[in-house]
């Protein structure tokens, strides 16, 4: 499918959602969507039908052997393939974010790859509105086989044409819908089963669909396993390395300005690991009421809580209230805004949503030393099960615990909206929370 535009200064609620019972899973998307939607044209119904190496102008088959796997309607090949391909993007520990001004309900924003999984520095949408997977830039496309993989550096985390190399993107996205900036927090320098991280942020501009790049931090460590919010009030997508690899780091990354040397934005004081040795694959959302990053810690059952005002105080217990879930790494925490809470998702709850409700305070200090209730969504028996019905669809290896950032919350008005992509080959569901 070809590039598209999608640029959207308004929010309005996609007219699907009009028909959904409330707290009820729907796939939107696909080749036979809940809702009596119909399916929308071939080509658009999965994120595998935006692949660039299924472009034969992008990726034309050279040799018999690729005639002969085009012919045969097998997967193709490109110098961006990687051991595992285009699933990758799903599959290979890879986030997402909900960008509310791209399409005239906003989309859902998916690019990944890492390690020796996929090299593609593709970026696709899905758009809410007309519930269709477009790819809105190519990524480096042009490069012969060693320009990919082990072996191939690249100093600044960019590929020839600006595209930064795609690391497993674990929980290290965000977007700004000020600047209209998809954020991903982190960089590789080379890609492999050697990969090599390094701390430079990289924001794709939903406007001018184009990548730059920030500053690169002397001392923070961001690889495996790490987890970030976005901080409106402050402008900041802050951030928490994992322990891999070293991982040494909570920091604050701006997005504004120009840098003399050419880089965008600018880093905050870097703090230490707030969790050592238990950093890996959580999850964390700041409540904007009570100005408090809540973090789900799945090691040890809690959550917990950093301030944002105070970003070097100490990480501190929340108690907990209700009908709380175990948890588990790769979740997904959001805050939806009309039910004044933070909301948990992890695929192993059975498609149920939790909300995380602060104590009845105005105050951050106060929110840290009260109960934070839990509240079960479970979905009605004999209902849509998003986890199952996703992987009865996917013909590839799927990775089933995993969420990270491919659960995000769209609010319309009055309206919060729960949005899921699981696969590259199953639909996009929806659930409406309020």
């Amino acid at each position: 499918m070809s590039i598209s535009k999608g640029v959207s200064t308004t929010n309005t609620t996609p007219t699907w959602v009009e028909r959904m019972s409330m707290h009820r899973w729907y796939a939107i998307a696909g080749d036979a969507p809940d809702l009596e939607l119909p399916a929308t044209a071939p080509g658009t119904r999965y994120l595998i039908d935006t692949d660039p190496a299924r472009d034969p102008n992008l990726n034309p088959a050279r040799t018999i052997k690729e005639r002969l796997r085009k012919m045969l309607g097998r997967e193709p090949k490109s110098p961006w393939h990687g051991v595992i391909g285009f699933s990758a993007i799903t599959e290979g520990w890879n986030s997402a974010a909900y960008a509310s001004r791209y399409g005239q309900s906003g989309s859902m924003i998916a690019y990944g790859g890492g390690h020796n999984d996929y090299f593609g520095s593709d970026v696709h949408a899905f758009d809410l509105a007309s519930r269709e997977w477009r790819r809105i830039a190519d990524g480096f496309v042009s490069g012969k086989d060693d320009q990919y993989g082990a072996g191939a550096h690249y100093a600044n985390s960019v590929y020839p044409d600006g595209s930064p190399l795609p690391p497993h993107t674990y929980d290290y996205v965000q977007y700004d819908p000020l600047a209209n900036d998809y954020i991903l927090f982190k960089g590789q320098t080379e890609l492999g089963r050697g990969v090599k991280a390094v701390a430079i942020p990289h924001l794709f501009n939903l406007d001018t669909l184009s990548w730059r790049h920030g500053p690169r931090h002397p001392a923070a460590i961001l690889n495996s396993g790490g987890w970030t919010t976005w901080d409106a009030s402050r402008r900041l997508v802050w951030g928490h390395s994992g322990d891999d690899g070293g991982g040494n780091a909570f920091l604050g990354f701006s997005p504004d300005g120009n840098n003399q040397d050419g880089t965008f934005g600018r880093w905050t004081d870097l703090f230490p690991n707030k969790l050592p040795g238990i950093a890996n694959h959580n999850a964390m959302q700041i409540d904007p009421v009570h100005d408090v990053i809540v973090v789900s810690v799945h090691a040890r059952d809690e959550l917990h809580a950093i301030a944002p005002a105070d970003p070097g105080r100490e990480i501190e217990r929340l108690e907990s209230a209700g009908s709380k879930p175990i948890l588990q790494p790769y979740a997904a925490m959001e805050y939806a805004p009309n039910l004044a809470c933070v909301v948990y998702f992890s695929p192993l709850d059975n498609g149920a949503v939790y909300l995380i409700a602060a104590p009845r305070s105005q105050r951050s200090r106060d929110a840290l030393a009260g109960k934070w209730k839990w509240h079960a969504l479970h979905p009605a028996a004999g209902t849509l099960d998003p986890i199952a019905d996703a992987a009865s669809h996917s013909r590839y290896p799927v990775n089933l615990s995993q969420t990270f950032g491919r659960f995000r919350i769209a609010t319309f008005g009055a309206i919060d909206l729960a949005i899921l992509v699981r696969h590259v080959d199953s639909p996009v569901y929806a659930m409406r929370l309020t």
